[in-house]
């Protein structure tokens, strides 16, 4: 059985908290990934949503983007994305920029909400924080049966280079 390999970026992610965990707790165990000056941070009624902040979006989201689709790609062969490219200039300035996105649905910057998880450990308990991402390529037939070492490496060397972005820590690679 095999599913696609697909690599993006988390735009948003939720917690539900459980009974004595508090949100400043949560905070302390994923602010490495989901940092206050890339994520904002919105607390409802013992829900926790941490959301790109306008400021990352703004200034990040273009450069970043492109030069992902440059590495994935290669050099010359991420221009046929050059359409994905003017929309998202089109959105970086404006707050429901998710919402543009959804909207557009296009193949190489597509909103992915579904069964994609963060597992953190927080005061002794595992926290799953649903992702909500945002696909920036996908290739191929992937068989699952062993898979998870290999992802995590291809993650962790991702974020490393795109360290210098603050959506370099956003970065994922993930079978859906």
């Amino acid at each position: 059985m095999g599913q696609f390999l697909r690599i993006g970026f988390v735009a948003e992610a939720t917690v539900t908290l459980s009974d004595g965990m508090s949100a400043d707790d949560l905070l302390r165990a994923i602010n490495d990934i989901y940092s206050p000056n890339t994520f904002d941070f919105l607390e409802t009624d013992g829900r926790i949503t941490l959301k790109l902040n306008s400021a990352a979006v703004h200034e990040e989201l273009l450069p970043f983007v492109r030069q992902v689709y440059e590495d994935y790609h290669g050099p010359v062969g991420w221009k046929h994305l050059q359409k994905t490219v003017d929309f998202i200039t089109e959105i970086v300035e404006e707050q429901n920029w998710l919402k543009k996105v959804e909207a557009e649905y296009s193949y190489d910057f597509q909103p992915l909400k579904y069964q994609m998880h963060d597992k953190f450990t927080v005061s002794g308990k595992d926290v799953w924080l649903s992702t909500y991402l945002i696909q920036l390529g996908s290739e191929g037939k992937f068989l699952m049966e062993e898979y998870r070492h290999t992802l995590r490496f291809l993650e962790t060397c991702a974020q490393r280079a795109y360290a210098n972005f603050r959506l370099g820590k956003t970065f994922r690679v993930f079978v859906y």
